[in-house]
């Protein structure tokens, strides 16, 4: 254990008030200032100069610094501290209101409408909860028929997933300009390096991923992209969403389990087709793709019979990415060898048809 130097360093407990007050730059991105009532030292991340910012959903207009932009506002008509270094600094209240007062009338009124998590209410003591059910709704409310900010709504998700959402919503207002405000942001991390951890880390992160394979673009872009490296670079929006669709349910005829993300049911739609096996689109000069620099050296080898022989028992391809500019497993970035969207010059591109291994 360090003397009392050491203890002075780190950070404990006060009982002195801080306030936590808002930058706002030229954008309406803002970043955390505290402002406790006595300090020796600050961490950067929580000063006024801090430059750690993030973007939030304003419910209208924020306030503008004049030197800033334009059509500022005075930093809301002079509410918020304009800043000499940009921005405006804001005092802020935090304020928690009920979403709904009855029960919503369908699942999408539900994830349209609340977006803080809360506990599985099995999770409590018996009576904790009346629940009551209608329109595809499960309500846990604290006393039978009242719908207050502690109510919990469950709903099952177009992806399958079982959603528990409180029935509040959280709102940080500019204090003394309310009609500056945005849904307070989820946060997982500390912004104080000492109190993050690696389990907050990991939570982000998985959060993070969650959202992008639920996206409602994730499916479309997955089935263009497997379509173009299997069959053609040039799908139909028909061929796209029953891709995209098998994506989604995890089915495709008998192909699947009926899982979101299912690829064995993607890849049988892309394979399985009827835009992917007629015979009369394969008479189309323009349909299918062409093949890529690599598949056609390995074609000629195949054709050739080639075989190893005792001297050299293992077949190497020297050289490959400065002689046809593509070796396998050796991307130039992390994004593959080929631009999905490029469009090669000549009839292809005028035609707007693209040519990814023509790059």
């Amino acid at each position: 254990i360090g003397g009392i130097e050491t203890h002075q360093k780190g950070y404990h407990w006060s009982t002195d008030k801080c306030q936590i007050l808002l930058k706002v730059n030229a954008v309406g991105q803002v970043a955390v200032v505290y402002e406790p009532d006595d300090y020796a030292y600050l961490h950067p991340h929580i000063r006024e100069d801090s430059r750690n910012f993030f973007k939030v959903y304003w419910t209208g207009d924020f306030p503008k610094n004049d030197d800033d932009v334009t059509d500022g506002n005075s930093c809301g008509n002079g509410i918020c501290e304009s800043l000499i270094t940009g921005g405006c600094l804001c005092r802020t209240v935090i304020s928690e209101t009920r979403v709904f007062s009855r029960m919503p009338g369908n699942i999408e009124e539900v994830l349209a409408n609340l977006y803080i998590g809360a506990y599985d209410p099995s999770a409590f003591d018996s009576g904790t909860y009346v629940e009551e059910e209608a329109n595809g709704v499960k309500a846990y409310l604290t006393s039978a028929g009242s719908y207050d900010a502690d109510s919990v709504f469950e709903v099952t998700d177009q992806y399958g997933r079982i959603q528990r959402l409180k029935n509040a919503k959280e709102s940080v207002r500019i204090q003394g300009a309310p009609e500056f405000s945005f849904r307070n942001a989820p946060s997982f991390m500390s912004i104080l390096n000492t109190e993050a951890d690696v389990r907050d880390a990991e939570y982000e992160t998985q959060a993070a991923l969650d959202h992008y394979l639920h996206h409602d673009n994730t499916a479309p872009f997955i089935a263009i992209r497997l379509i173009q490296r299997f069959t053609t670079s040039n799908p139909n929006p028909r061929y796209v969403k029953a891709v995209a669709t098998a994506f989604r349910t995890g089915k495709y005829g008998q192909f699947g389990t009926g899982t979101y993300g299912d690829l064995a049911a993607t890849i049988a739609a892309v394979l399985l087709d009827p835009e992917a096996r007629s015979v009369t689109l394969d008479a189309d000069p323009f349909r299918g793709s062409l093949r890529e620099p690599i598949l056609k050296v390995m074609a000629v080898l195949r054709s050739m019979e080639i075989e190893k022989s005792d001297a050299y028992p293992v077949l190497r391809l020297e050289g490959m990415s400065d002689k046809i500019g593509q070796m396998a497993h050796s991307f130039p970035t992390v994004f593959s060898f080929f631009l999905p969207e490029y469009q090669p010059d000549g009839r292809p591109g005028d035609a707007s048809l693209v040519g990814p291994e023509t790059m």
